[in-house]
């Protein structure tokens, strides 16, 4: 029952949400841009609060203990839309940005609303690729504006919770267009609660885990990026086999 309440209080946390998204829009870019950096956490802090009081989710999310940059690129394994809001949380400091499947920006409500006013990349898998690499090419400015941008490399979610083979697509276009410093990223148990039967099923007694790793050095160049990649993929893989055989680092 405790799952049903949470669902349902995230509902009303989702379309108020959505509301605030409206009234920034309409005062112009600067307000909607702080409203979509500030909101989302805020509204991610109170969906895990409720997570924990109604459905029984413990979380253990961890701080990245060293000196940040303005902006760098987040790169991180991916379980569930979850994922999403967890890493807000972590980065209370930083505006964060999400590369998302097109289908996203429509039908959730406020996540869609959320990835297609605020910035985010939403790229086909299926059609225009030359419109996905603009998307992309766009998307990486916002670094400028100290905006972080957060790809997961696997390109879909892992419905085990075992890493997948990481993509280089969205990671080149962004670097190559903006080259800056990149932090691994661990997430798990984001595969138990997928789905909203999940959640029903699963949510207590589930540990959702986020663990910023390594912050590496802006790569330069094909090679440097794609041997970095190959880092990133084995660092967080490394983590998450950690997590699955109950080792708490």
């Amino acid at each position: 029952m405790g799952s049903v309440f949470f669902l349902l209080s995230l509902l009303g946390l989702f379309m108020r949400g959505g509301l605030v998204l409206i009234s920034a829009a309409r005062r112009g870019r600067a307000a909607l841009m702080a409203e979509v950096s500030d909101g989302q956490r805020a509204l991610a802090r109170k969906l895990f609060y409720l997570a924990g009081l109604l459905a029984g989710l413990r979380t253990d999310f961890r701080r990245f203990t060293g000196a940040l940059p303005r902006a760098f690129m987040i790169v991180s394994n991916h379980q569930s839309l979850a994922d999403i809001p967890a890493i807000a949380t972590v980065f209370p400091r930083h505006g964060v940005r999400f590369v998302a499947k097109l289908e996203l920006g429509r039908g959730i409500p406020y996540v869609s609303r959320n990835l297609r006013l605020g910035g985010s990349a939403l790229v086909s898998r299926t059609k225009d690729f030359g419109q996905g690499q603009r998307t992309l090419r766009k998307f990486a400015a916002l670094s400028d504006e100290g905006i972080c941008p957060v790809i997961f490399p696997e390109g879909t979610r892992s419905r085990s919770g075992r890493v997948q083979d990481f993509y280089a697509g969205a990671v080149r276009v962004v670097l190559e267009r903006h080259p800056m410093p990149v932090l691994s990223v661990a997430v798990d148990g984001g595969h138990k609660i997928a789905t909203i039967t999940r959640v029903l099923l699963h949510a207590r007694g589930t540990t959702f885990r986020v663990k910023p790793l390594t912050l590496y050095p802006a790569p330069h160049g094909k090679k440097e990026i794609m041997e970095l990649l190959g880092k990133l993929k084995a660092e967080i893989s490394g983590q998450v086999d950690r997590w699955h055989r109950g080792e708490e680092s």
